[in-house]
């Protein structure tokens, strides 16, 4: 081995180091970010209801509640757009299903306002910053 290829090895080595540790904390933010969008949105597709153009009955899950704790682990990781996206969802959700309870609200709302729910769970985005090595709060 010549000087020129040792010391080139030798300046390589903690460059790939760095780099592949800097990936993997990329992949692992994003990972985790995108586990709780996912749990998100199965609580929202497992809100069931059954009714007609007059009454309507909604069986809410029994983790409907988690969709808040969903929001405050994305707070902890930085994404506060997404918490807040995630926060609001759940204050909907439970408002509609007084709603549906007191009457106040028509089957057919109540359908386009679940359709909504999914497609704002499914289009949360992470904080950008996640991407800078001290995007990690």
């Amino acid at each position: 081995m010549t000087n020129d290829s040792l010391f080139a090895l030798i300046l390589s080595l903690p460059i790939g180091i760095v780099s592949g540790l800097y990936s993997s904390l990329i992949v692992t933010k994003y990972a985790r970010f995108s586990e709780l969008r996912r749990e998100a949105l199965r609580i929202v597709r497992s809100i069931s209801y059954i009714g007609d153009d007059m009454q309507m009955t909604v069986q809410e899950p029994a983790n409907l509640s988690s969709l808040a704790l969903i929001a405050s682990d994305l707070y902890g990781l930085g994404h506060r757009s997404a918490g807040d996206t995630v926060n609001s969802l759940y204050d909907a959700i439970l408002g509609a299903n007084r709603a549906v309870m007191s009457g106040a609200i028509d089957p057919r709302t109540y359908m386009s306002q679940h359709d909504d729910w999914q497609r704002q769970a499914r289009e949360v985005d992470p904080d950008k910053r996640i991407y800078l090595p001290w995007g990690w709060p």
